[in-house]
């Protein structure tokens, strides 16, 4: 199954239920790393990258992944202490923290917002949505918050277009012209348009939420003082995986098409958009302008409540990332450089 099950904002409504309890670890001073989709998409395949690549070995760590069905799955999971780190969503991390979780980021090297709204030849912008069908797989989820999202950015009635429920898989249904439009990763747009022609992208959300922070490094208080080390070697070995994605294709290629079960073409291609949009950061990601715009809007929409709205500060934990770019350096190009906190 391939699917973030909750959407920024769903998702941050559901960061704090009950928590399961989880068998304790053999090997307490390995990491366990918490994913949110499986297969992952190219997007998340950094931890990945650098697994395969043995990058973690290198800076004296050894990391095991476990797949989640979403972020917020994976957030609980860390805060249940059955993974040391996890890839979560800006927007959930920011509410657990307004809620009195205790974790905090660490790192982001995912900071774009990578999904597109995807539409069938017969919707040719966003201005065309009127009576059209919305591919969601369940209301408040993923797919139905962002396609909200566009709708907004269109001047579009919610009420003027026809949500239509489908598996958790978009592509089939755009196919199959079951759906006028689906959220979709880049590589699964990629693969809709070599089987049907015409199909196109309408929205890109990292366009229509610039400021929006998508996919980050969290890890419980607990695991920080315990763990400097290990995390700050996560860091390093995720940041040179990252640099990888931009300077050697050939090497991290291989690992992509293994892992997301993709045709190679559709994978390079897929793949070679997303380094063309600069879609990762080289360096630590931490810069605060993201946080704040997430937290402001996480706030306006009724998820943090008034007065609980957390500062950068109250959310980042920078010093592993600072100690990983001392020790590597700045990330300066000549593709996609990106500022240093």
């Amino acid at each position: 199954m391939r699917k973030w099950s909750t959407g920024l904002l769903a998702g941050a409504m559901l960061v704090l239920p009950a928590m399961v309890l989880w068998a304790p670890r053999a090997y307490a001073q390995d990491l366990v790393v918490g994913l949110p989709t499986t297969p992952p998409n190219i997007v998340h395949m950094s931890v990945l990258i650098a697994q395969d690549l043995d990058l973690y070995k290198k800076h004296g760590i050894s990391v095991k992944t476990i797949a989640q069905a979403g972020g917020v799955h994976v957030y609980r999971a860390m805060l249940a202490g059955n993974a040391d780190i996890g890839m979560v969503p800006g927007s959930v991390a920011i509410v657990g923290v307004s809620k009195g979780s205790p974790a905090r980021i660490i790192y982001v090297n995912t900071p774009k917002f990578e999904a597109s709204m995807v539409a069938r030849p017969n919707v040719p912008t966003m201005a065309d949505l009127k009576g059209k069908r919305i591919g969601i797989q369940e209301p408040g989820g993923f797919a139905d918050i962002n396609s909200r999202a566009v709708l907004r950015a269109a001047n579009v009635d919610a009420k003027e277009v026809n949500f239509v429920s489908i598996a958790t898989e978009d592509v089939p249904a755009l196919v199959a012209d079951q759906v006028d439009t689906g959220i979709l990763h880049v590589e699964q747009e990629m693969l809709a348009k070599s089987k049907v022609p015409g199909i196109h992208a309408i929205a890109r959300m990292w366009e229509l939420q610039p400021k929006t922070l998508y996919l980050a490094a969290a890890a419980t208080d607990k695991t920080i003082k315990e763990k400097p080390a290990q995390l700050t070697a996560f860091i390093k070995a995720n940041m040179e995986a990252t640099r990888l994605m931009y300077s050697d294709k050939a090497k991290v290629m291989p690992i992509l098409v293994k892992h997301t079960g993709y045709p190679q073409k559709i994978v390079e291609e897929s793949f070679d958009f997303l380094v063309k949009e600069c879609i990762w950061d080289a360096n630590t990601g931490l810069g605060a302008e993201r946080f704040e715009f997430t937290a402001g809007l996480m706030t306006k929409v009724g998820n943090i409540a008034e007065g609980k709205t957390p500062k950068p500060d109250d959310v980042i934990h920078a010093a592993f990332a600072k100690d990983a770019i001392k020790e590597l350096g700045e990330w300066k190009g000549p593709v996609c450089p990106t500022p240093v906190l």
